[in-house]
């Protein structure tokens, strides 16, 4: 009999196309997820900026409010530095001042909830 020969065997094209493909197959196999994953980061992200600008919105207006509330408050300081000085001209007229401007200043605490000194 003879011996056998063993021929080594030609790749065909459509042989290497189905490798391919098979690797593609793998390579995406865990595309779904990571697109799932980073909607999910994005969302998340997302979220996350809606709640610091509502922090920081928050924060802007309590800064408005307090600003609000300093400027009222040297109002009122100005205006009993000057009832202060009134006193040694008119002392009636600095006393009368001084419980108007007493009431402002409950008036303003009251309305705000903060009292100073």
């Amino acid at each position: 009999m003879g011996t056998v020969i063993p021929f080594i065997r030609q790749p065909k094209p459509m042989d290497s196309a189905i490798l391919l493909a098979d690797r593609l197959m793998e390579a995406t196999a865990g595309l779904p997820q990571l697109v799932t994953a980073v909607d999910s980061m994005g969302r998340t992200a997302e979220s996350l900026c809606h709640t610091l600008q509502g922090g920081l919105i928050a924060m802007s207006n309590a800064f408005d409010q307090a600003l609000t509330m300093n400027r009222a408050h040297q109002r009122l300081q100005h205006a009993a530095q000057n009832a202060i000085d009134l006193a040694a001209s008119d002392p009636e007229a600095a006393a009368t001042r001084l419980a108007e401007l007493r009431a402002d200043y409950a008036r303003l605490t009251a309305t705000t909830g903060h009292k100073v000194g």
